[in-house]
């Protein structure tokens, strides 16, 4: 089994390598059986654990990725990889800058799917890890001419418009509101932990498309849940888990009559099953709430580059088997 270190991640991961990942896995997605997750929260008395568990079964894999929080310190993201045919495992992976990375991946495939094809002027609000994740994950299917950075705080702004002007081919320019960046975009990233809305209705227009990644529990809220109904299409990485955690989805359902069948899996959009934009008028959004699969299938690839190039510490075998009796009695089924 093989460790790697937040260190050995930084040394491995590429973004082209990550979309790469994503993007097959999505494909993978929409065949029946083929792909499995769910989501297992405990509150403890110093902050809350939250275990990501799935499946990819033409990929041979099985794992989960833990995130937790601790009050006062921080979080903390683990990634742990098995073979899903043996249960061994594979490799344990510090899961922090995966995190960032394959979200702005998995915004970046469903972009490719629902934006259109040229993009002059993009928004991006949020001036935090994920939201530089989004920005460089969306170069490499819609860049940008212009991208509007957009923060509460003005020296955040500016020192994501240094620091992420040198990754992009376009012009990185700080806007003083959010209305100054998102007028005339076709193209609006939130990567926030708003807890009340920030885009509403007013700010949507003919061939804008919208990512929203930040609301993953239901006390957050990106986008106004009055507003779900003036999208074209909205599509989803999981609708079971956006609908039940993203704040702003959970409530345009139970608060404003908004048909949770209009929602579509983003898995079904790369297949073809469902349809992405149609034209240069629709106004898009892709929710996203992340699953365990995309951490996993991620951290699966570093694993392999690991070992080709021999980075990471190898342990010896961790999990002793303990042998199935012919007639097993317990199933978690």
């Amino acid at each position: 089994m093989r460790v790697l270190d937040a260190a050995a991640v930084s040394r491995l991961i590429d973004n082209d390598a990550v979309l790469g990942s994503v993007r097959e896995l999505f494909t993978i997605q929409a065949e029946e059986g083929a792909v499995g997750f769910g989501r297992i929260d405990l509150s403890h008395p110093r902050g809350w654990l939250r275990a990501l568990p799935g499946y990819v079964v033409p990929k041979d894999l099985l794992g989960l990725k833990v995130l937790h929080r601790t009050t006062g310190v921080g979080m903390r993201y683990t990634i742990y990889v098995h073979r899903l045919s043996t249960g061994e495992p594979m490799g344990i992976v510090d899961g922090l800058q995966v995190t960032n990375l394959r979200t702005g991946a998995v915004s970046a495939v469903a972009t490719d799917h629902l934006a259109i094809r040229d993009v002059e002027v993009a928004a991006i609000v949020g001036t935090g890890p994920i939201a530089r994740g989004q920005l460089q994950a969306l170069e490499l299917v819609r860049p940008a001419a212009e991208t509007r950075v957009f923060a509460r705080t003005p020296e955040n702004r500016s020192a994501f418009v240094i620091e992420m002007g040198t990754l992009t081919s376009g012009r990185l320019v700080s806007s003083a509101s959010l209305e100054e960046a998102v007028d005339g975009a076709t193209m609006v990233t939130l990567a926030t932990n708003a807890i009340s809305p920030i885009l509403f209705a007013t700010h949507l227009r003919p061939g804008m498309h919208v990512n929203s990644v930040g609301p993953a529990s239901l006390d957050r809220v990106e986008v106004d849940p009055g507003a779900f109904g003036s999208f074209d299409r909205v599509v989803c990485d999981s609708v079971d888990l956006v609908l039940d955690e993203a704040g702003d989805a959970h409530r345009a359902v139970t608060g404003h009559g908004w048909e949770p069948t209009k929602a579509r899996e983003l898995s079904d959009v790369v297949s073809g099953k469902a349809k992405g934009r149609q034209n240069d008028e629709e106004i898009t959004l892709f929710k996203s709430v992340g699953t365990g699969v995309q951490d996993l299938i991620v951290a699966s690839h570093l694993l392999e580059l690991a070992e080709a190039v021999g980075i990471g510490a190898v342990v010896p075998e961790v999990n002793a088997v303990k042998q199935e009796s012919r007639h097993h009695p317990f199933s978690p089924s």
